[in-house]
């Protein structure tokens, strides 16, 4: 009988239904802007609120927008920051088109517009760039 005991639980516990891995792949673009970024194209990754408040006051924003902003939580997200790069017309933008996990990296797919041949434009110089939250991540890779 003190045989069956162990085989018994083994049984049951073998059983259950295992419990669904659920992977996050949501993320919110919060801000983006075509003048501020860097010269050079690029990205920041940002893991606490002290960095990015940092970042923030860097950048010329509206105070209106600077208080929509300040609310992230980094206990559950980081902030990725995207940059275009410096560009010699207006009709340019960068934003993250879609997130997936690939083993133990997030892949962030990024999508850049740039104006169409003949289009009228600005003739400024701007560096556009977007500010997104996405899932916390240690690895991350930026895909085209």
């Amino acid at each position: 009988m003190n045989k069956l005991i162990p085989i018994l639980i083994l049984i049951l516990t073998s059983c259950a239904t295992p419990k669904p891995v659920v992977i996050n792949t949501s993320f919110s673009t919060i801000y983006k802007s075509t003048n501020g970024g860097t010269e050079n194209a690029g990205y920041l990754h940002i893991t606490n609120n002290e960095d990015y408040i940092k970042l923030i006051e860097t950048l010329k924003i509206d105070e209106s927008e600077f208080n929509k902003l300040v609310v992230v939580n980094f206990k559950e997200n980081d902030v990725i920051v995207l940059y275009q790069g410096q560009k010699a017309s207006g009709g340019f933008a960068i934003d993250v088109e879609k997130i997936t996990w690939e083993n133990e990296s997030l892949l962030i797919k990024k999508v850049e517009t740039i104006p169409n041949k003949g289009e009228m434009v600005t003739m400024a110089l701007t560096s556009p760039y977007c500010i997104t939250i996405i899932p916390k991540a240690n690895n991350i890779k930026i895909v085209q």
